[in-house]
């Protein structure tokens, strides 16, 4: 399978070696590998993924997806699918991840090449759930890294509670029951 550069991240097609089931999560398609050795075809990759000598999270992620990018320590995947936040959320925790949410401007561009690439805009994992106008990453603590659009978070007739990534890598706050691309991270 061939490589896919987008931009300057490192966007790598990487495939299951062995038979592949298809499961469905709530909106979205992972294909499981039910051979134990699989490994990723992209040396890169694997030498990230597999460097510590021991295999963990990072290489669930490299064995259901077929397009995944890295950026520093993380891994983000993405099929092109859509669904709403909480079903975007399912399908991420389900396959070991969460949705992808940059804390830096790495990871940002990470996310925003899956972004154009699919020519769909992502739900990230930041949200305003528990308290309105105090957007958290999914392990609840507050953003250390931002990149709201002008004149954003708004709120916007009251119902903007989850964050989308614009194609120009800004964000904006969003309905979460709209469907936008679901991006995990590992």
């Amino acid at each position: 399978m061939a490589a896919v550069a987008v931009g300057a991240a490192r966007l790598r097609s990487v495939r299951a070696i062995g038979p592949t089931t298809s499961s469905v999560s709530p909106g979205f398609m992972t294909e499981q590998s039910h051979d134990a050795t699989a490994q990723p075809c992209n040396p890169d990759l694997a030498e990230m993924v597999y460097g510590v000598g021991k295999m963990d999270y990072r290489q669930t992620a490299l064995t259901f997806y077929k397009e995944a990018t890295a950026a520093g320590d993380k891994i983000f995947v993405s099929k092109g699918e859509q669904a709403t936040y909480n079903d975007a959320k399912l399908a991420c925790t389900n396959a070991g991840g969460q949705l992808a949410s940059p804390q830096n401007a790495e990871e940002n561009k990470a996310v925003l090449d899956f972004c154009k690439m699919y020519k769909v805009f992502p739900y990230l994992g930041i949200n305003d759930l528990l308290i309105e106008g105090s957007f958290r990453y999914p392990n609840g603590e507050m953003l250390s890294y931002s990149n709201w659009s002008d004149k954003e978070p708004n709120n916007d007739q009251g119902v903007e509670d989850c964050v989308e990534m614009y194609d120009n890598g800004k964000w904006n706050d969003k309905n979460c029951n709209e469907k936008r691309l679901i991006i995990c991270e590992f």
